[in-house]
This record gives structure tokens, C-alpha cells and sequence, in this order.
């Protein structure tokens, strides 16, 4: 039986719940970034991770305008796409096949924010992030893929009940929205509808603390149509650009 192919990916993220963590050994602690890579593509590919540890210390030292010379120079690089500033400045050869950038849309809004302005958020920052894709896939050859949900990591986690119920845990208390994506809630009001807070709810209900280990399980066992249903803007997206990548490998 012939072995698969061999796929590495670098990733870049935002912290411990979607790229990870140094261990402090050595290593890296995998967050949920490479449990939805492999999801999407381990049962055709042989994956290997490679973390790109970038800080928001090593983006706010960068000069904004400055920095790539030539016709790059004027790529501005807006909000978290200055991570792939950073990533081209360090990295003139990269080892690796593919790149995911992870990135969260929405921190801010408060409690009467709309799916209209959160749409419009979605589709500018995203705008931001695919400038700098340009320039990566310009300069060093490497296709680029975003992961991005239209507000925050944990809305796609509130996006497939099959992904608690395999842990032995049915939401009830309170139940998964029924338009994870848009869920949104005051950040300083636990009981709010703001996504960490209802689904540390959902974790506590069933007798589960709420930290990367059970979000990685989650993921493992979410129902990948079930999630591209309930998510249909933002997974989608993701879910539609990693089959056009794979194309480009057969």
C-alpha cells in the first residue's frame, strides 16, 4: 500500500486556543488549528505542523510604510495582516507547502452589533489579510490560505452539536445558537451572549472546564457538513479554499 503524500503546513495564529503554545520543554502545544487542518485533509495527506510564533510585541515594532522595499513597499499591511509583514521580513526561504493564517474578525462590538456590520468587518479585514498574501505568494512562491470566522474562534466551536455530544455532552443549558457565526455579547458579562462566555456555560453544564484540550476534542469530533451548514459565511469559506488547494496537489 503506497504511503500518502507528505504535507507541510505552516501556521500562524493568535495564541494557545488556534496556533499554540511553547511547552516549555522544546516543543509546541498544538491548539485547534492543526485539529481542523486534519479534519479537512488528514485522510489524504500526511500532515506536518510548523508554529510561526509571531507576538504582537514583534508587529508593533515594525514601521508601518517602511520595511520591504521595491514595489512592496507600499503595502500597508493593516491590523493582523502585519503578521505576514513580519513573516517576510524573517523568512526568505520557507520549508513548508502551504501557509494558514489564522485570524479572529471581531473583538470589540458590543451587545446591539449587527450581522450586516459584522459581514462588513469580515470582508474588510479580510481584504487586509489577502494584500499580504499577494506579496507572500509573490515573494517566496507559497500558496496562502485564511482562516478567519466573521467574529471569533469559539463561534465555530458553538457550530456542531455532534462535536459535544461525542464527549458525552448535550448542550442544553443553554442550547447552540442557531447562527453561531453572529452570536455576539458584552466581554465584561459572563452571562452575556459573548461566545466564550456561552460556551464556558455550555463546558460547565456538562462538568467541562473550558480550555484548549476540550476545544481540541471538540474539533476532532465536529461533523465537517454540519459545521459548513451552521457556519455558512465563514467556515464555508475556509472549508471551499482548502478544496481549491487541494486541487492544486493532484
Amino acid at each position: 500500500m503506497p504511503s500518502m503524500r507528505k504535507l507541510k503546513i505552516g501556521l500562524i495564529g493568535e495564541g494557545a486556543n488556534d496556533v499554540g503554545i511553547a511547552d516549555g520543554c522544546g516543543g509546541w502545544r498544538f491548539g485547534t488549528m492543526s485539529d481542523y487542518l486534519k479534519q479537512l485533509l488528514g485522510s489524504q495527506f500526511d500532515l506536518e505542523f510548523i508554529p510561526i510564533k509571531i507576538t504582537q510585541k514583534d508587529t508593533k515594532a515594525l514601521k508601518t510604510p517602511q520595511g520591504l522595499g521595491g514595489r512592496y513597499s507600499k503595502t500597508k499591511f493593516k491590523g493582523s495582516a502585519k503578521k505576514l509583514k513580519y513573516f517576510l521580513m524573517h523568512y526568505q526561504k520557507v520549508d513548508f507547502d502551504v501557509l494558514v493564517f489564522f485570524s479572529d474578525t471581531d473583538k470589540m462590538q458590543g451587545e446591539k452589533s449587527s450581522e450586516i456590520e459584522a459581514k462588513k468587518q469580515y470582508k474588510e479585514r479580510k481584504s487586509w489579510i489577502e494584500e499580504g498574501f499577494a506579496v507572500v505568494k509573490t515573494r517566496l512562491n507559497l500558496h496562502c490560505i485564511l482562516m478567519m470566522p466573521i467574529r471569533i474562534l469559539e463561534c465555530w466551536l458553538l457550530g456542531d452539536a455532534e462535536g459535544f455530544e461525542e464527549l458525552g455532552c448535550s448542550p442544553q443549558k443553554p442550547k447552540l445558537p442557531k447562527k453561531p457565526e453572529f452570536i455576539w455579547g458584552e466581554v465584561d458579562n459572563p452571562e452575556s451572549h459573548y461566545p466564550k462566555h456561552y460556551l464556558k456555560r455550555i463546558l460547565k453544564n456538562c462538568n467541562f472546564d473550558s480550555n484548549t484540550e476540550v476545544f481540541k476534542d471538540i474539533v476532532r469530533h465536529n461533523n465537517i457538513d454540519n459545521l459548513r451548514k451552521n457556519c455558512p459565511n465563514s467556515f464555508e469559506q475556509f472549508y471551499q479554499d482548502i478544496e481549491e488547494f487541494k486541487k492544486t496537489l493532484f
